[in-house]
């Protein structure tokens, strides 16, 4: 089976999105910053329920932070499609959320989530999660991350089998997140040389990253299963870029 996870930029055409994924036909799609209402981007679209349609795929979506931009409100969030059935979804904020506005936004004080669903496949029942973790200046690790990334091993620590954790956690290889997610879950690759942070230009508080110079979004598993290959797809599309997992 494949799976393929991404954050898939809010500001990305959704018909880019679903362009891309048709290509790549993975069975098991994990995708951060999707969108409802945006009033600028995709404006008016529930982008996973139209991904979930364009691709015939079932989904589970949950909301982290309900916005405003312009005045008008939108939500962004994170998804979980698959060509199998859904059992069971559930979901679990790690930062509760707020309402900042678009005059005055703080990436970490908006809400996280994870979100996590049981997929009926012919290789039995697979727990599939995904998160996407708070951004901090730098990527540099704080109080208030390390609090979300104790409450994300909350739930994954009690995974045994059958288990494949993905997402944008906005972390560094040798964070503390991803070193503390490690103790508990195999990371499946590839290697840390691989980028997937960013494609487009990135300015906030006066830091500047217009180069695909950083390592931000993981798949991790239980021990059980076997990685046949975990490769970074390139693409114009999003900033940041996908990672395949075979397994």
């Amino acid at each position: 089976m494949k799976l393929l996870q991404w954050n898939v930029w809010y500001k990305e055409d959704v018909n880019n999105i679903v362009t891309f994924l048709k290509e790549i036909n993975p069975d098991i799609i994990c995708l951060q910053e999707l969108t409802i209402n945006h009033p600028e981007f995709n404006q008016g679209v529930d982008t996973s329920k139209y991904i979930a349609n364009e691709l015939g795929f079932n989904y589970y979506f949950k909301d982290a932070q309900t916005s405003t931009n312009n005045g008008k409100e939108y939500t962004l969030g994170n998804g979980i499609f698959s060509r199998f059935p859904i059992l069971q979804s559930r979901f679990h904020y790690i930062q509760e959320p707020s309402n900042p506005n678009d005059q005055n936004t703080d990436y970490s004080a908006e809400g996280r989530l994870y979100v996590e669903v049981e997929l009926d496949t012919p290789n039995g029942e697979y727990t599939i999660g995904t998160v996407h973790m708070s951004y901090t200046d730098r990527f540099v690790s704080t109080p208030a991350k390390e609090a979300e990334t104790r409450e994300l091993i909350k739930v994954v620590q009690e995974k045994e089998k059958q288990y494949l954790l993905t997402g944008d956690f906005n972390a560094l290889p040798e964070s503390y997140t991803i070193t503390e997610l490690q103790k508990y879950l195999k990371n499946v690759g590839p290697e840390v040389e691989a980028k997937t942070w960013t494609t487009k230009p990135f300015s906030y508080n006066g830091f500047e990253a217009t180069t695909l110079d950083w390592r931000l979004d993981y798949g991790f598993m239980t021990p059980d299963i076997q990685v046949r290959s975990a490769e970074i797809l390139n693409t114009e599309y999003s900033d940041h870029l996908p990672l395949l997992i075979e397994f």
